[in-house]
This record gives structure tokens, C-alpha cells and sequence, in this order.
């Protein structure tokens, strides 16, 4: 949470910043660098049919996210609207335990993975440098959610790629005719993806166990602007 205090702190900076003499032009493509915090929500769900405790199971992932942006504005008068992407390293890690039986237990874990979205972005230029805005459209995580028995007669499978919906909102900053500076908020809804456990050696030999993890996070994100315009 001390990071997500530090990026609010810099969001009231940003808006207040005197405006630099002379009007920028926010039309035209732009290449971007972005760090921050990411914390979340991960909820494994066991199929009833299968006789296992079925939850939910939750379990509060989280870590570092970094990366790069690519996009392009196109500017109307003090209206600033356009399309944006991301490509991450999200950590977004953790993990949980359900006890399963007397002498066993099941663990669940989150690991991280490439991160990506993207976006169409609307905003509106509070002074010439001063965008204030909001985003949203598509986001994917390949990190592997898996539920893992302590007893080795089974063997996992994880989850596939999570998809689903991001939406935000931000301030970004001109420092210069080719640089601005921006923080952002952005919750994620991956929705749900499904992993098997698969028995090894304990009848019924070759039954699949399968569980599904439903995911989302909240981040906070800095980060660096090139314009090209």
C-alpha cells in the first residue's frame, strides 16, 4: 500500500504542475517504459462431482509489474483520445493451502508471467500539458495458476492463458515537447481458467480431478512517455 500512497501522491503533483509555456501537440505516435505494483484476488473452485472440498479457495497474489507501451493520440481541440498497448513482466505470485485429509494437503500457487493488454484512451487536457484520462478494452496473463497434492499418486495440470477485461484511469504529464510522465490506475478481470489433477497410482487409476481459479488485480503504474509527433 506504500506504493499505491507514493502514486496517488505523484497523480495530485502532476495535476497541479504549472502548464509549460507554449501549447504541445498531443497528435501522433508515442513509445513508453512503465513499473509498479500489482495485488490481486485468486479463487480455486474444485468440481463437486469429483467428491473434493469444493471451496472457493482464496488466496492474495501480488508483485512487481514492468514494461513497455506503445501508442498514438489524436487531439481535438482539449479532447485527447486514441488507442494504447502494453507488454509486461507481471509478478503476480502466491499461494494458498487446503487441507484435503488427515495426512495430506493441497497447495495452490500463482506464478508470474508475460502480461498484456490493449486499450482505447479518452481524456481531457486540464491545462495544455496536463492530460487527465481514462482506458479500458482487453488484457492476458500466462501465468500458471495449479492446485498440487502433497500425495504423489496424482499429477497437475495448469492453467492456460487467463483473458479478459482491463479498465483505468490516469494523469499524464508533458515535461517537455517529447516526454511527459504518467501514473495510473488499472484493475484487471481474467475471469476463470481451468487445471486437472490426474490419479497416478490411486483408484480410480486415471480419473481427472479438475478445478477451476478465477482471477483479477488491481495495479499501480509510473511511467515514461516518447512522443514523436
Amino acid at each position: 500500500m506504500k506504493v499505491l500512497t507514493i502514486a496517488i501522491s505523484a497523480a495530485a503533483i502532476l495535476a497541479a504542475s504549472p502548464a509549460i509555456a507554449g501549447d504541445k501537440d498531443w497528435t501522433g505516435p508515442y513509445l513508453g517504459l512503465h513499473a509498479g505494483y500489482a495485488w490481486g484476488n485468486a479463487s480455486t473452485t474444485d468440481n463437486i462431482k469429483d467428491g473434493v472440498r469444493p471451496g472457493p479457495f482464496d488466496y492474495s497474489p501480488d508483485g512487481g509489474i514492468f514494461g513497455g507501451t506503445a501508442g498514438w493520440n489524436f487531439q481535438v481541440q482539449r479532447f485527447v483520445v486514441g488507442v494504447e498497448g502494453d507488454l509486461s513482466y507481471l509478478d503476480l505470485s502466491g499461494s494458498g493451502i487446503i487441507p484435503s485429509d488427515s495426512s495430506s494437503h493441497q497447495t495452490l500457487t500463482l506464478d508470474g508471467g508475460l502480461y498484456g493488454d490493449i486499450t482505447a484512451r479518452a481524456g481531457f487536457l486540464v491545462t495544455p500539458d496536463t492530460l487527465v484520462y481514462g482506458k479500458g478494452g482487453f488484457a492476458f496473463y500466462d501465468g500458471e495458476a495449479k492446485q498440487t497434492s502433497a500425495n504423489p499418486a496424482y499429477s497437475q495440470q495448469g492453467t492456460n492463458t487467463f483473458t479478459g477485461w482491463t479498465a483505468g484511469a490516469g494523469v499524464e504529464h508533458r515535461l517537455t515537447d517529447a516526454v511527459s510522465i504518467k501514473v495510473e490506475w488499472m484493475h484487471t478481470d481474467f475471469g476463470d481458467e481451468g487445471g486437472s489433477q490426474t490419479s497416478i497410482s490411486d483408484p480410480p487409476i486415471g480419473h481427472v480431478y479438475k478445478n477451476d481459479t478465477n482471477l483479477d488485480m488491481d495495479s499501480v503504474r509510473v511511467g515514461l512517455n516518447w512522443h514523436f509527433n
